[in-house]
């Protein structure tokens, strides 16, 4: 904090000059500005009981609510701060304010500032509400002020404060401090948010697996939570953390899909991929893929899979992606996934694959390109069946419509 106010010190006595204030309202008599320089130099000095005297003396030789007092109580603030005497700094600055005498971009500071002492000071109500005001009227506020608060409510026991204010600084930092997850993992405790308690600490888990502590946390809330056979599958995973992070955490991943919740091993790959705990190579990938095919997210299955086709020359991948376009109905998607490898495939796949494109090529109202890719995949004994029941629906069709025009 201290840092903080001494930034604000300097910023404001900028200010104190009579050359640089651009308007009457806010000029220093020439008196009050040499001894405010002089009071600011001891400071600096580390000076700070003649500091003070220097300032009490000058508070008496100026106006009640006028602009040179305010700076000066203002500056009085500012050295009791100094000195982390945070209840007198905080009277200070409540003085200056009251005056109503400052700048507008002072006053916002100083409010700022003001809110601060009081929530260093454990008045946490009131600094909360004067840093709630604040933050209505700030563009662009430092992340820090969003952990501020969250403290701060956490200590009045508002635990929704606290998860809304501290999840706002987690998703704007690129990388979010430990304790703020705990504190975020924390107030979901005490609101009895298990479900989201356990999303926290697979974060925790993803960023920090060789901490035992959060593996025994989270096997015991899927105690509280009944599901004894996940608290006992990740107990023994947190047995063998010695086997390093990538592999721990991809077994986890293989937990839950073996447990048939294939959306958490997605995302638990997924924070682990982009943490650079699990590399993205092509191995992890296709788990992750299998993950979002298994949880039937075909947008970030085939946001995977796009990622995946430079690392595979077999064609395999742009089978599956090509069948996740065919769910999602994208069919010019799957003749351009597929032409380019379909000599590539082997056996059934390449069957599958002429199926594919004949299924799309149909759908695009295109008979002739989906009767030749049909007639390619009859060759192949898995596809024979369904390729020869597509032929003769086409071949209907195009009886009707001839019959239709000779009619």
């Amino acid at each position: 904090m201290r840092r903080k106010f001494i930034i604000s010190l300097l910023l404001s006595l900028m200010l104190l000059s009579p050359v640089q204030a651009q308007e009457d309202e806010y000029l220093l008599s020439e008196k009050t500005y040499k001894l405010l320089s002089k009071a600011q130099e001891q400071m600096e000095a580390g000076q700070y009981a003649q500091a003070g005297r220097q300032l009490n003396d000058l508070l008496t030789q100026t106006e009640a609510g006028s602009y040179d007092r305010a700076v000066v109580q203002q500056t009085i603030g500012y050295l009791h701060s100094e000195q982390d005497q945070y209840d007198k700094a905080a009277a200070a600055f409540q003085q200056a304010l009251d005056a109503d005498a400052l700048p507008e971009d002072v006053t916002h500071n100083l409010r700022y500032n003001l809110a601060q002492l009081l929530i260093a000071d454990g008045q946490y109500s009131k600094g909360i509400s004067l840093m709630e005001d604040w933050l209505t009227s700030e563009r662009q506020p430092e992340n820090s002020v969003y952990v501020l608060l969250a403290t701060a409510y956490y200590r009045v026991e508002n635990y929704s404060k606290v998860i809304e204010h501290i999840s706002t600084a987690i998703k704007n930092d690129r990388d979010p401090k430990e304790d703020w997850y705990r504190l975020q993992l924390s107030a979901h405790m005490s609101l009895k948010q298990y479900k989201s308690a356990i999303n926290v600490l697979e974060t925790l888990i993803t960023r920090y697996p060789h901490r035992k502590i959060y593996w025994d946390q989270l096997a015991a809330l899927y105690q509280q939570q009944e599901k004894e056979f996940s608290a006992l599958a990740v107990r023994m995973l947190a047995d063998r953390l010695d086997l390093g992070d990538a592999e721990t955490l991809v077994n986890l991943a293989d937990m839950y899909r073996y447990l048939r919740v294939p959306y958490k091993s997605g995302k638990l790959l997924e924070r682990a991929m982009n943490e650079g705990v699990i590399p993205s190579d092509f191995k992890h990938l296709q788990k992750l893929a299998d993950s979002w095919l298994a949880a039937r997210e075909d947008e970030l299955a085939a946001q995977t899979l796009k990622r995946m086709l430079a690392k595979d020359n077999s064609g395999k991948t742009h089978l599956k992606l090509a069948q996740v376009y065919i769910s999602t109905e994208d069919w010019q998607q799957v003749i351009d996934v597929l032409s380019p490898v379909i000599d590539k495939l082997q056996g059934n796949e390449k069957g599958r694959a002429q199926l594919l494109i004949g299924t799309s090529y149909f759908h695009l109202n295109q008979l002739d390109q989906a009767k030749s890719a049909f007639s390619r995949a009859m060759a192949f004994d898995s596809q024979s069946r369904q390729a020869g029941q597509w032929l003769r629906h086409i071949d209907d069709l195009l009886k009707r419509e001839n019959d239709a025009e000779t009619s």
